[in-house]
């Protein structure tokens, strides 16, 4: 096996620039495969071996795997943070789960006025927050690499695998947006009074358990991809 000097790999990115393809793991996929393949194979049969590569990832066949691809990431996502959130309640972790929800429907009774509620409510929404921004920063580093091989490619280049566990980040933050200005929008004056704390006690233990399932979704898939 042999190695491709610079001109064989200028040549291949130009191939695959080409394609137009946006997924940071297929992209990597495909250029490592193209590598792997030409290497087999000597500096007199790279150009005929190349267009062998290039009559078989065509674009619209890039694009196919690209897209089943996507597709199997967003079902893989929600199987496996359905998978952890089943965990807190199937296994020994119960215990866990139980402590975090007596501590918080604790400090939910102890709240004195409104105010203290929203800080409460607030609490898991300002860790997704968190979680959202160290997360992408996170996935940018780590596919900087593919990046700047096909810089010149003119299209953004993304995680596939990083994008639902972003947008589940986000979720909760923009529905919390929703569910604040909507009542305002429409006059809506609800006097729940003596429920607040309770309701408070339930979205604040949802969100820390949705918050918690995507920490560990995220620990789970950055073993194999790039997040």
């Amino acid at each position: 096996m042999r190695q491709l000097n610079q001109l064989e790999l200028k040549e291949i990115q130009r191939s695959i620039f080409h394609k137009e393809i946006s997924s940071a793991e297929v992209l990597a996929e495909i250029y490592d495969h193209y590598v792997s393949h030409l290497q087999e194979f000597p500096e007199s049969e790279f150009g005929s071996q190349l267009l062998d590569l290039e009559q078989k990832f065509t674009q619209s066949y890039c694009h196919s795997i690209q897209a089943k691809f996507n597709k199997s990431v967003r079902e893989d996502i929600s199987k496996t943070q359905w998978w952890v959130l089943k965990s807190y309640f199937c296994t020994s972790r119960w215990i866990y789960a139980v402590g975090i929800l007596a501590v918080i429907f604790y400090v939910a009774t102890q709240t004195k006025s409104q105010q203290e509620i929203g800080l409460l409510l607030l609490s898991p929404l300002i860790l997704l927050t968190l979680m959202y921004i160290i997360f992408n920063w996170r996935v940018a580093k780590k596919i900087r690499p593919i990046k700047s091989i096909f810089k010149e490619m003119g299209i953004p280049i993304t995680s596939s695998v990083s994008i639902p566990i972003s947008e589940r980040l986000y979720l909760p933050v923009l529905l919390a947006q929703v569910l604040i200005y909507f009542p305002r929008l429409f006059s809506f004056d609800l006097d729940l009074g003596s429920l607040l704390p309770g309701i408070a006690a339930v979205i604040t233990s949802l969100l820390t358990l949705y918050m918690l399932s995507l920490l560990e979704v995220w620990k789970i898939k950055s073993k194999t991809a790039l997040l």
